[in-house]
């Protein structure tokens, strides 16, 4: 076994660089070194500094100071915010950094296609896109089943991701996407994971054509009556009996804070204490989009705010029969044609883990723990950047196609013609 000690530069400490260091603590505490860090949180800055002991002149107040520097690690994490992706990726691709890069790759197809074309000049460097998802043992069981061709070829699948109403309103209504000027379309945000898990199954069959509808339904200023609502939570009048009021909403992280006068500056101040029809949001908060495949398979993939769990179910037809999942139960049931028995399969977690609830069903751990063997025992490795492309592809695809009113999109023509441009 490869002892190698990895060295690490993270850039973006949120919830997703903090994952991704806790499965390496996990997995690789005595193989991993974190020796640069980049935020513009101070206080973020100040915590991960204590805990890894980063040398000062390594931490960065935001990654435009990392860039300027030569290169001091051999991996860099890439969780910024979407529309922070792109120089930083650049950068440490001609610096000769090995990368994990938080999806969305980019904030637009053509940045998308300039960070791949400019990593084909490097082949020697392991980039992975955290479509952490294939790592899924779910989904991977699902690949299992459809390779196996007991049920002969797929036809055509339905795929839910059913993002949760709570969720939605904090992440997509009050959050960092909720708005198209500073984080990626939703279909790309949310759903390139999605668009890839459909690559996945299929083999990494290329799609043909889409056509995508959606809106912004619900989560609109027509919906505040300014007679009994109010800019933030705290002061509605109908306060205790909206579902998404963020007093109740928030009401366990208010508990820890101590100081009143924190809580009351934060109820009266927070982006995430504003009323959900009086924000500036615009992304949609519905969108269901058709794909056609090689092959002629054909697939429909619906997102929806209005769920009440977070999860994906799919629906999977097949020659001979058809596979119903669902993460609520973290069920696959196998149906075959003339036969009135089904099969019902649980898949299996991983011995050496204990998957968590916001561990995306498992993947963050096999993530890491495939890219790092990949990187210290030249394994095989399933979420390289060529693979992810073609989702990018799909999902700014799809959201062409919505803005256009559906207008149906060729996307490899859709990607011959940004290639061009860059």
């Amino acid at each position: 076994m490869n002892k190698k000690i990895i060295t690490f530069a993270v850039l973006g400490l949120g919830n997703r660089a903090e994952a991704y260091l806790n499965q390496l603590d996990r997995h690789f505490k005595n193989q991993y070194q974190v020796v640069a860090i980049a935020d513009i949180d101070e206080a973020k800055l100040a915590k991960f500094q204590a805990k890894y002991n980063v040398d000062p002149k390594y931490v960065f107040r935001g990654y435009e100071e990392f860039v300027k520097v030569d290169k001091i690690a051999d991996v860099v994490i890439i969780a910024t915010l979407d529309d922070q992706h792109y120089i930083p990726a650049i950068d440490a691709i001609r610096k000769g950094y090995h990368i994990i890069l938080e999806k969305p790759i980019a904030m637009n197809l053509r940045e998308t296609l300039a960070i791949a074309e400019e990593a084909k000049k490097r082949p020697d460097l392991l980039i992975g896109v955290c479509h952490v998802l294939r790592h899924n043992p779910f989904f991977s069981t699902l690949k299992e089943i459809l390779d196996s061709k007991e049920l002969g070829e797929v036809i055509n699948i339905q795929h839910n991701e059913n993002i949760g109403y709570f969720h939605f309103a904090h992440s997509y209504v009050r959050g960092n996407w909720r708005n198209d000027k500073i984080a990626a379309p939703l279909i790309v945000a949310k759903s390139c994971h999605d668009m890839d898990i459909l690559l996945y199954l299929l083999g990494n069959k290329r799609s043909v054509r889409l056509s995508s509808f959606g809106s912004l339904s619900y989560f609109t200023h027509d919906k505040y009556d300014e007679n009994v609502m109010a800019p933030h939570c705290i002061d509605c009048k109908i306060k205790d009996s909206c579902i998404y009021s963020a007093l109740e909403l928030y009401k366990d992280l208010l508990s820890t804070i101590e100081d009143e006068n924190i809580k009351q500056y934060m109820l009266r101040n927070s982006e995430y204490s504003r009323c959900v029809y009086n924000c500036d949001n615009n992304i949609p908060d519905h969108q269901v989009t058709i794909i056609e495949f090689e092959d002629g398979i054909t697939a429909t993939f619906n997102l929806s705010a209005f769920t009440n769990y977070i999860h994906r179910s799919l629906k999977i037809m097949c020659e001979k029969g058809e596979i119903r999942a669902t993460e609520t139960t973290n069920e696959i049931e196998v149906h075959y044609f003339g036969n009135p028995v089904k099969k019902v399969i649980i898949p299996k977690e991983n011995q050496l883990v204990k998957i968590d609830k916001g561990e995306h069903g498992g993947g963050d751990h096999y993530f890491i723990i495939n890219y790092m063997n990949a990187l210290l025992n030249n394994q095989k490795f399933e979420s390289t950047l060529d693979l992810s492309v073609e989702s990018h592809v799909m999902a700014f695809g799809a959201e062409l196609s919505r803005v256009n009113n559906g207008q149906v999109v060729e996307t490899q023509k859709l990607y011959e013609e940004e290639l061009v441009k860059i």
